[in-house]
């Protein structure tokens, strides 16, 4: 699944051996729908393994997905303005409890298989209020503290990311993972930017068509996890 995303197994091939000789961290940037947490686990896992013990260190960014449906089962309606999901402190809090969940269950499968992994849930991107009137506690990513993940990289480690993001006085808010990833992509300049989902790819939010190639300096929030 991982490897036929990354390229041909020719194009992988090549990006073996180019890596053995340059800057790791460089290889990767891959975000992970939480739907493929839940249902592709062990496959996921077993695919970052491999990458691993050929030296590479792709950098995982995950969605919850599936997982928000604990905001149903609280009694929390989702709402949205414009695409985006509002965050009210209700919602906040239950994002954040299964953003940690699903970064933690996601780091275990991966040292059961012998991959050393760290969880990061935040600390990596810094944001402001999207427009906190109307969105509540959705974020605008100001900046990516890269430190944090190349400190992971290393201690030989795995870094496995959330979209949480905080502003300087620390509040966490809530970003779109997609445009997460793509903000990660922009400051750390990886070859490959890769988007795992259970969609076979992505969307145009209105128009509903398939994307072909994507601009990272276009990148638009459309929606939270």
């Amino acid at each position: 699944m991982l490897l036929y995303n990354i390229g041909s197994r020719k194009e992988v091939e090549q990006y073996l051996r180019h890596f053995a000789s340059v800057e790791s961290q460089k290889f990767a940037v891959i975000k992970v729908g939480g739907a493929v947490l839940t249902d592709e686990l062990d496959t996921l896992a077993s695919a970052l393994t491999f990458l691993n013990r050929v030296g590479l260190y792709p950098i995982v960014l995950h969605g919850a997905g599936p997982k928000l449906k604990l905001l149903e089962e609280a009694g929390i309606e989702p709402q949205y303005s414009e695409g985006i999901r509002i965050t009210d402190p209700a919602t906040l809090e239950i994002v954040r409890k299964v953003f940690v969940a699903e970064n933690l269950k996601l780091v275990e499968a991966l040292e059961k298989m012998g991959t050393r992994a760290r969880p990061i849930p935040d600390g990596v991107f810094m944001a402001d209020y999207l427009d906190k009137d109307k969105y509540g506690f959705v974020g605008r990513i100001t900046h990516v503290n890269k430190e944090v993940v190349e400190s992971s990289i290393r201690a030989g480690a795995l870094p496995i990311l959330t979209s949480l993001a905080e502003t300087p006085s620390g509040q966490i808010l809530n970003v779109n993972a997609d445009v997460a990833a793509a903000e990660l992509a922009m400051v750390l300049e990886p070859l490959k930017i890769v988007f795992l989902n259970e969609k076979n790819g992505l969307y145009h939010g209105e128009t509903g068509k398939k994307i072909d190639i994507i601009n990272l300096e276009e990148v638009c929030i459309c929606s939270t996890a």
